[in-house]
This record gives structure tokens, C-alpha cells and sequence, in this order.
């Protein structure tokens, strides 16, 4: 409030100099100097820790120097970084001359700042420093605050009935009633000439400057003769200009009338290859050709109008091979295109205007300026107009202001000469050089629509010029008033100061400022409607700010429940400029949930063609305020399955819709829905939540064994297949039936019969779907056997339909299935812990196990069961009936135990499988043995009978083998001891008689040497079975050094003794050296 109370004293002070910028920004031109002495404070403490010997070493003024150059650095560095930001801007770089950006202004403040500090820095240290120093600081201050102003205006201005033309070329020309011509450029510097003779009477009425050409043209009339022909010259203002001794090339034309009329209107192309002339009687009249070199110029009247002519005016298209004429009459307004040899007319519409009351603008238009508007027209007809009610006498134009003279003057306009108060838009300033009374002059802004000024003219406006970025009125008594537009942020500051933040917007929209600088003024409007209570409007005009304001600025203002509609409305358009984040989502659903305006939600949901807002966020906020149909609407149109599905399910209970939902999703998804959502499901509709997961299960494996192929085949994956990872496998799926066991078995029975059992499913499976095959037996078995009852009897296989099985029933039936695929130890220890005996059975019969299901039988008793088991296989596995031999020594109580008891020792001994001494002991060895002698007296009988046998087999045998010995003794000691007679004559290889020299061998076989060969000391006939006698001596003195052999089988041997007697048999001891000691 103190710092707001300074305003009014900074701007009385500042704004008379025409700055009334430092008195916006004084602020931050202070804040910045203050910011430069207290970093010039702190430079000395950082140096002493930065650079402690190089500071430390200076004096006391190089110190001071040294943090001064500092603060100056970084200036320069900060002041880079603010020139790069704005080197490239839209704004200022569209319009150089007028372009604004708020942000450039804060950045010359704070420069503003830094160069008063410069300066006062110099001032103090004067003493120090110098005089270069002190200009340095002077020059970096006024550098800014200087402003040109225009110096005294020349004498040439005071004259009276002054004829004043400008057209660009950076000039302006007056004409006095002497017949002078004075030519000023911007330093108000006149080069006069004389360019008409006032002793004949001619004064000069008209002119106008063509720029393209540098050429003006005059009009020189008799002013003193009731009727005389007007001359037309043309001047080469370059001449003019350089001083020289310029002839005007005079326009020769002829009156279109025996009467001469005065000359009202004259107009020339760019190239001033053609020239219109318009009379006072109405004619028009087109003057071509080389009008500069007078030559080949041809005249003709282009249209005979019952009134005069007020106005003429050429457009020229950008090739230069069309010209159109306007013209104006006091009753109508043409047009004419004089590029060809014949002009029509086209009236425009059946009303004109006075003379100088139209012009052309940038765009080609023809404005005309009649006393209750302003016009504009294009070749095709009338366009838009200005309502401004007054008689016109003049119109010019300046930028996009239109200037206008009318003829009585204003109520409101303030007289300039007698110093009255500024205009209520104070948008431009003047300069008042005389004084005297009254012509209104009225500056119009067509771009923002106001009036930019309004004032009085001294006797009449006579002329006016607009050059060098300023506007010049001349007046009828002498009087020469200079307007120049006031800077952009200078205009806007007054319409701040008046509260009209409607035409500061407009104002700034169209002098380029950027969309943020705008929006600073909106957020400036609606602050000022705010604190006058009017909360509705507030909220227009922080709409506007929508993506330059910061939303939570607007939010916090109308977070109180009485203005909730207006912070409905600003959340919509924030949403609508897809500028809003989770947080705004969730604040416009709350105010709508908080308002029950579920008129306006559903609006909100429904209507959108572009939804500009977090969708998560909305259907969480209408679930969480209860509105479930908005939130599924969105769930629905969005794809938002999850959240669709948890509507349905946690909120609406609706499992049947959000089943059927489910069935039309694709199969990745529906997997991920199922696995979140089954269990829900499966607790209120397990039937059919059953049935559907049946499907999905088997429509995975479908898609993983189509994938497996197309991938051993090395194809391409088709695109259903491209990703199995994500679909329900049925060991994902079985965790779902944690709390339904008899709906899991009904699962798993639909599974094993559509997939595994079918006559047709003798395919080989993928390693994935051979697991899963596997699990759903195994649970199976595992549900049946804790007497899980499916309710849908998939797997009855009871003859009877009606006839219902037990689990205990359908368990065996599965085990005993052969086409199922158990894991055989889980089964076992599932029977076993369950104590299913039978499945137990089935599982070895299933193994092939038979010795192990004996003993199952031993173990409980089961003779029917031992005896059927022996009968089926005991010829195959003979050795059954030793553990049936043992079992039925322990148990003689046991029925039809004899009758097995003879069976088992038969079998036993038709295969030989115990010694009669193991079989005794085996009878005999338990004291509960009940077997008696007369149960096993044939065994023993014929087991001595067939011993007594072996042993006079035995004793012929050797006496056999003693006869033996003894011949082939005798034949050995005959060799050794005992000559030997060779009585063959004939060779035994070729059967040639014998000569010598020959060879004799021991075994009665004589060869030629010669047949011998190569063959050493063996004869060759009997060589084959001496190398047999060979080999079979080498393998006994192999054998011989095996012990670990002959120990292994004398381990496992029922006979030890046999096993020694054959070893012995063998001579192991004959192949044993002596080591010399």
C-alpha cells in the first residue's frame, strides 16, 4: 500500500519528460540499484575466499576498482543472457518500430537500475576515478532517457495560405500564395523555388508527389479570372533538390469543353504513364503515354458526369498491366479500368463525397469520408464501414489511423490554442506552434476502433502531411500542429490508469504484443473485477489467461463453495484448451459431484469430440462420488477395461455383464482379466465363470502349440500367436479355485475331456501343454482323493449314467486310465498319505512293479489278491514265490495256506531258485513258523532223491576225467622222454614224396621246407587248434589275476562253495612265479 501510494509522485514527476516508463517501472529500476550496491558490498568477502593472495596484495582503491569490474562482469553476463533471450523474438523483430514485449521492458528497468548505480558509483568516487569515468556513467544513463524533439519549426511554416502535400519520399512540400514551392526534409531544412508567377495572376491549387518517380506535380491556376485553363507541370525533385535550374515539363492537354472548367481533381500512375484529370463541369479525362519526355501522349475523355469531379485515384497491380481509376463525384463513386483503349464505368454506388474526402489504402480500397460514415469499396462493390457522424472536409491516413477534418466543430473536442485538457484516450501528444479558431481534427485507431484523438484546428486544416513517423496538420491562419503516437507501453499505462482494460487488450492484440503480455492484461482486468465483487465477469477475463496464468492463481480465488460455478466454468475451458493436468480433472469432477450437477457431468463426458483430460483420473473420481454410469461410460468409450470391469464387479456386483463384457476381449486380455478378477467371479457365478475359463484355458493352448509349430517350421509368427507369454496358462489359472475345490475338479475334468481324452488328440504335444496335462492330472487325483465331488461329472464312467461314482471310484478309474499322464511319485504319495490302497495297486500294475505290489499285498493280507498275482505272473518272474515262500512261512494260519505253500515250492524248484538248505531254513527260521513236515515232505524227497543222482553223476564224471588224465600223462612223458619215429613219405601240404630237405614235426606231420615258407615252429595243419589251447591258457592266466572278480561273484552267489570249486578248476596257482628274494 506504500509503495502503491508513491505511483501518482514518480508519474508527475517522470511523465512531463516524457518518460513515463520509469514511472511503470520504478519499482524494478530500484530494486536493481539496490541489488548492485549490495553485490558491490559482497564482492570483498567472496574475493578475500576466491582469491586470497591476489586481493589481499592490492591497496585500497585497486580493491575497490577490482569488485567494482566485478559487478560490471557480472552485468554483462546476466545482461547477455536477456539480449540472446530477445534477440530472435516474434514480437519486436515483426515490428521494429512498435513491437513490445513486457518482459523487454522489465529487462531495460533493471538495466536502468544498473547504470544509475554505475553512475552514483562515479559521482562518489569522482576523486579516484576522473572525469572519463564520471562521462562513462552520465552517458549509460541518458543514453536511455534522452528523447528527440523537433527543433523550431522555419519561417516557411508561418506563411499564410500555406498549400501543403506529402506522399513518402521522406519529404514534405508547401506551397504559398506567392507562387513558392518550399521543399523540407526531417531536419526541417527548406529549399524553396519559385514555381509559379503571381504578377499573371497564377497561384498554385493543387499538388501532389509521386515518390516512385521523384516527381512533383503542381496545378497552377488564375486565381484572379472567372475562367482560365489550369496548368499541369512536373518537377524533378532530385533537380529541385540539387539546386539546379530545373524546367518543369509542362502537361499539355485540351479542354473537353468549349468553356473551361476549373481543375478539381488530378491523379498519376507510379510510372506517370497516365494522368487523370477530373473538372468542375464533371468531365474526366485520361491523359497516356511518355508524359515525362512530352511525347506521343494521347488524350481522351473517359466519362461526362452531370456533377463535378471531387476525387481521383490510380491503382496499379503488382505487374504494372492493369490500372484501375477511381473516381468520385459529389453524387456517385466509380470505377474505371484504363488499360485498354475503351473505359466503361462502373458506378460503385450512387453517392460521392467532397474533395480530398477519399483516399487509398494499403489494401487497394478506396475510403471514402461522407458526413455519416466512413466507407471503404474494392473493384467489386462497397465492403465494410466506420459510423462516424460529422461533415467531412478532408481525409488522410497515417499507419492505421484515419485523419479526418470536419467542418463544425466538436463539444468534446479540447482547443489546442487555448491549451485545454487532453482527450480521454490520450493515445497521441501535439504540439501547438499558433493559434486560432475552428476546424475539428479527428484522428481515428481503425484498429481498435476508437477515437484516438480529437481537437481543434486553428482557421481550418489546409493540408496535411504524414512524414517521418509523425503527422502534420497545417492551419489556415499559419498554425502547423505536430503529432507524433505515443509509445505502445505509454498508451496502455493511461488506459490502466482509466480502467478501460477492454481497449488496453484490444490495443495491445494489435500492436504485436505477445500472447503472454496480453494475458497480463486480462489477468490485470479480471484482478480489478475481482476486487469490485464482480465474481462472474472476473472469471471471463481469467479464462483469457488460460496457459500464461498460472491455474492455481484463478483456483485459489474461487475455492469458496459460493463460487464453485465459477470455478466449474474456468475448470472447463482449462480442459478445453488441453491445458489441464490430473489435478484439474479431479477438481472439476469434485465441484460437479459437490453441485449433484449430473446434468452438467454427463455434458461434460458425453458431448467431447476431443477429451482434454486425464481419463483415469475422471472415472476414479465419479466412482469414487458414486456416479458408476458416467465412470463406465468412460471406462467404455476410452478402452479402459480393468477399470470397466472393476465397475462392474467391486461396485455393481454385475458378474454376469462383466462375464459377457470378458467374452469379447481378445485373448492376452481377457487372461490378464481373468487372473484378477476370477476369483470374484468364480464366488458368485462359478458355472458360468467356469466355462469361460475352460475357453480361454484351451484357446491358449490352441495359440502356444500354433505358435511352436510356425516356429520349428521357421515362419513368421502369425499375429495372434506373436505373444504367448501373456495368455492364462491352466497352472495360472488353477489359484483361482483356491476356496471352490468341486468347481476346480469340474474345471479340470472339462479340460482333460476337450482336450487330452478325445479319440483325435493323439497329437504330440509342446513341452508347455505335456506340463500342463500333467498338473491337471495330478490335481485331479489330488481332489478325488480328499473326496472332491465334481458337480458336473465329466469323467463318470460308471455303465449307468444314473449311476453315481465316488471320488474314491473316479480316482481309481484315473489311475487305471491308460491315457492318462500322472506324475507316478506324486500319485504314490498322494495314495499313501490318503491310505488308497487301490490307487497304490494301480499305480505298480500301471509301473509294471510286480514285486513291489506283492509285497503291497504281503503287507495287507491280500492272499486272493498274492495267489491272482503269482498266477499271472509267476512263470515270468518266478522269484516272486520266494518273498510268497516267506510270507507264508509267517502266516500259517492263513487259508489255502498249503495248497500256496506247494505251488510256491514247486515253482522253486522247477527254476531252481533256492537250495533246498535255504528253503529249510526259510520254513524254519520264524518262531511263529506253523510249516510242518508233512507240508514239505515230497519237497525233501525230491530233493535227496535228485542230490543222491547228482552225486553218482558227480563220481563218474571224475573217474571219466581220472582215465583221462592218466592217457594224456603218458603221452606228455613219451614226448619228453622217448624217441620219436618220423615214418611219413609223403609231403602233408602239397602230398609230393619227401626230399630233402624237410621238417618234422612232433605232431606226426612232415613238409617240404620249400612248402613251409615263412612259417616258423608250428605246423601249419595243427596251428589252428594249438592257437585255440593258446588262448584258452591266456584267458585262465588272465582270469587267474581277477580277484575282484571272483570276490564279486562269490558275494552274490547263493552256492560259495561252486563258485571256489570252478576258480580252483581253473589252476590259479599254475601262472604263479617265484620272486627272488
Amino acid at each position: 500500500m506504500v509503495l502503491d501510494s508513491i505511483d501518482p509522485w514518480v508519474h508527475a514527476a517522470f511523465d512531463p519528460l516524457h518518460l513515463s516508463g520509469v514511472g511503470t517501472y520504478w519499482r524494478v529500476i530500484a530494486a536493481s540499484l539496490l541489488g548492485h550496491i549490495v553485490l558491490l558490498r559482497l564482492l570483498p568477502l567472496v574475493s578475500k575466499l576466491l582469491f586470497p593472495n591476489t586481493y589481499e596484495r592490492l591497496s585500497t582503491t585497486d580493491k575497490h576498482a577490482w569488485c567494482v569490474s566485478l559487478t560490471t562482469l557480472v552485468h554483462s553476463i546476466y545482461d547477455s543472457f536477456f539480449i540472446l533471450a530477445f534477440i530472435n523474438h516474434s514480437a519486436l523483430n515483426d515490428n521494429k518500430m512498435d513491437g513490445f514485449n513486457q518482459d523487454f521492458e522489465y529487462y531495460l528497468a533493471v538495466a536502468m537500475g544498473y547504470y544509475m548505480w554505475d553512475l552514483s558509483t562515479c559521482i562518489i568516487n569522482f576523486a579516484d576515478y576522473g572525469y572519463m569515468y564520471l562521462i562513462h556513467g552520465s552517458l549509460g544513463v541518458f543514453g536511455l532517457l534522452i528523447r528527440e524533439s523537433l527543433k523550431d519549426l522555419p519561417e516557411a511554416f508561418g506563411q499564410p495560405d500555406l498549400l501543403m502535400a506529402s506522399n513518402g519520399g521522406d519529404l514534405i512540400f508547401l506551397a504559398d500564395s506567392a507562387g513558392f514551392i518550399h521543399i523540407v526534409n526531417r531536419k526541417l531544412v527548406v529549399r524553396s523555388f519559385m514555381a509559379a508567377s503571381d504578377a499573371h495572376g497564377m497561384r498554385i491549387t493543387q499538388m501532389l508527389h509521386i515518390h516512385q518517380t521523384r516527381t512533383l506535380l503542381t496545378v497552377e491556376e488564375n486565381v484572379s479570372a472567372a475562367t482560365s485553363r489550369s496548368a499541369i507541370k512536373l518537377w524533378s525533385v532530385d533537380s529541385l533538390l540539387r539546386h539546379e535550374d530545373t524546367q518543369p515539363v509542362v502537361v499539355k492537354y485540351q479542354q473537353p469543353t468549349s468553356t473551361p472548367y476549373p481543375l478539381t481533381a488530378v491523379a498519376a500512375t507510379p510510372s506517370i504513364s497516365q494522368i487523370a484529370l477530373g473538372f468542375a463541369g464533371g468531365h474526366m479525362v485520361l491523359i497516356r503515354g511518355n508524359i515525362l519526355k512530352s511525347k506521343s501522349t494521347k488524350q481522351r475523355t473517359l466519362h461526362v458526369a452531370p456533377e463535378p469531379v471531387t476525387n481521383l485515384h490510380f491503382v496499379t497491380d503488382a505487374a504494372g498491366t492493369r490500372v484501375t481509376l477511381f473516381a468520385t463525384t459529389t453524387a456517385q463513386t466509380m470505377v474505371f479500368d484504363t488499360s485498354g483503349s475503351k473505359s466503361e464505368p462502373a458506378v460503385l454506388e450512387e453517392r460521392g463525397c467532397g474533395i480530398g474526402c477519399s483516399l487509398m489504402n494499403e489494401e487497394d480500397e478506396l475510403i471514402v469520408a461522407r458526413d455519416e460514415a466512413i466507407y471503404t469499396y474494392t473493384v467489386d462493390g462497397r465492403g465494410p464501414c466506420f459510423a462516424f457522424d460529422a461533415p467531412k472536409v478532408l481525409l488522410r491516413r497515417f499507419k492505421h489511423y484515419l485523419l479526418l477534418a470536419t467542418a463544425a466543430p466538436s463539444s468534446m473536442a479540447p482547443n489546442l490554442a487555448n491549451g485545454d485538457d487532453q482527450p480521454p484516450v490520450d493515445a497521441t501528444e501535439s504540439r501547438v506552434y499558433s493559434y486560432n479558431d475552428p476546424t475539428t481534427f479527428t484522428i481515428l485507431d481503425t484498429k481498435n476502433k476508437l477515437v484516438a484523438y480529437t481537437g481543434v484546428v486553428p482557421g481550418g486544416v489546409r493540408g496535411v502531411a504524414t512524414e517521418w513517423g509523425s503527422i502534420f496538420v497545417l492551419g489556415g491562419h499559419g498554425t502547423m500542429d505536430f503529432f507524433s503516437e505515443k509509445d505502445l507501453l505509454e498508451r496502455l499505462d493511461i488506459l490502466y490508469r482509466q480502467n478501460l482494460y477492454p481497449l488496453a487488450v484490444k490495443m495491445a492484440q494489435n500492436g504485436n504484443y505477445d500472447m503472454a503480455s496480453v494475458a497480463g492484461i486480462y489477468k490485470r482486468y479480471g484482478d480489478w473485477l475481482y476486487s469490485k465483487d464482480d465474481f462472474d465477469s472476473a472469471m471471463l477475463q481469467y479464462v483469457q489467461t488460460i496457459g500464461v496464468v498460472e491455474p492455481s492463481y484463478i483456483i485459489r480465488k474461487y475455492l469458496d463453495a459460493q463460487r464453485l460455478n465459477n470455478l466449474t466454468s474456468y475448470l472447463q475451458e482449462l480442459h478445453t484448451a488441453g491445458m489441464a493436468t490430473s489435478d484439474h480433472t479431479t477438481l472439476l469432477l469434485n465441484c460437479y459431484t459437490k453441485l449433484r450437477d449430473e446434468e452438467r457431468l454427463n455434458q461434460f463426458i458425453h458431448t467431447q469430440e476431443d477429451y482434454q483430460f486425464d481419463v483415469d483420473t475422471a472415472i476414479h473420481v465419479c466412482r469414487q462420488a458414486g456416479f458408476y454410469e458416467q465412470a463406465l461410460y468412460l471406462a467404455d468409450k476410452f478402452s479402459k477395461t480393468g477399470m470397466y470391469l472393476k465397475l462392474k464387479i467391486e461396485d455393481q456386483d454385475d458378474i454376469k455383464a462383466a462375464l459377457e463384457y470378458m467374452r469379447k476381449l481378445g485373448d492376452t486380455d481377457i487372461s490378464a482379466y481373468l487372473a484378477e478378477f476370477g476369483r470374484r467371479c468364480l464366488g458368485s457365478l462359478p458355472s458360468e465363470t467356469t466355462e469361460l475359463l475352460v475357453d480361454v484355458c484351451l484357446n491358449g493352448m490352441d495359440v502356444r502349440a500354433a505358435a511352436a509349430t510356425a516356429d520349428e517350421m521357421h515362419d513368421d509368427m502369425p499375429a495372434p500367436y506373436a505373444d504367448t507369454t501373456s495368455l492364462l496358462s491352466m497352472r495360472r489359472i488353477q489359484h483361482l479355485f483356491a476356496d471352490q475345490p468341486t468347481w476346480l475338479a469340474a474345471f479340470l475334468e472339462r479340460i482333460i475331456t476337450r482336450r487330452w481324452l478325445p479319440s483325435d488328440s493323439s497329437r504330440e504335444l509342446i513341452a508347455e501343454e505335456d506340463s500342463d496335462m500333467k498338473s491337471a492330472w495330478n490335481t485331479l487325483l489330488e481332489l478325488y482323493l480328499c473326496s472332491v465331488e465334481s458337480p458336473l461329472h465329466e469323467l463318470n464312467s460308471s455303465s449307468s449314467p444314473s449311476k453315481k461314482q465316488t471320488p474314491k471310484e473316479r480316482a481309481l478309474n484315473l489311475l487305471r486310465n491308460p491315457r492318462t499322464n500322472i506324475d507316478w511319485e506324486r500319485a504314490y504319495v498322494l495314495c499313501a498319505s490318503n491310505g488308497f490302497t487301490e490307487g497304490i495297486a494301480a499305480l505298480y500294475e500301471q509301473r509294471g512293479d510286480i514285486a513291489a505290489l506283492l509285497d503291497l499285498y504281503i503287507e495287507h493280507d491280500s492272499l486272493p489278491s498274492m495267489r491272482q498275482l503269482l498266477d499271472e505272473h509267476g512263470e515270468s518272474q518266478p522269484d516272486l514265490y520266494i518273498k510268497a515262500l516267506h510270507y507264508l512261512a509267517r502266516n500259517p494260519q492263513l487259508a489255502d495256506n498249503e495248497e500256496l505253500l506247494a505251488d510256491c515250492l514247486s515253482t522253486i524248484e522247477k527254476h531252481n531258485l533256492m537250495s533246498p538248505l535255504r528253503v529249510l531254513q526259510a520254513l524254519g527260521d520264524s518262531e511263529q513258523s506253523g510249516v510242518t513236515l508233512g507240508m514239505v515232505r515230497g519237497y525233501i524227497m525230491r530233493q535227496i532223491n535228485a542230490t543222491s543222482k547228482r552225486i553218482e553223476d558227480n563220481k563218474a564224471a571224475i573217474a571219466s576225467y581220472t582215465s583221462e588224465f592218466k592217457v594224456h600223462s603218458e603221452k606228455m612223458d613219451a614226448l619228453k622222454n622217448k624217441p620219436i619215429v618220423f615214418q611219413s613219405t609223403k609231403c602233408t601240404s602239397c602230398m609230393a614224396p619227401l626230399d630233402l630237405p624237410s621238417v618234422h614235426f612232433l605232431c606226426k606231420h612232415s613238409y617240404h621246407q620249400r612248402c613251409l615258407g615263412d612259417i616258423g615252429d608250428s605246423c601249419p595243419r595243427c596251428q589252428a587248434e594249438n592257437q585255440k589251447l593258446e588262448d584258452q591258457r591266456r584267458a585262465q592266466e588272465i582270469s587267474a589275476k581277477q580277484h575282484d572278480a571272483f570276490f564279486d561273484k562269490l558275494h552274490h552267489s547263493d552256492e560259495g562253495f561252486d563258485v571256489i570249486a570252478s576258480w580252483f578248476a581253473k589252476s590259479p596257482f599254475a601262472f604263479t612265479k617265484l620272486i627272488d628274494q
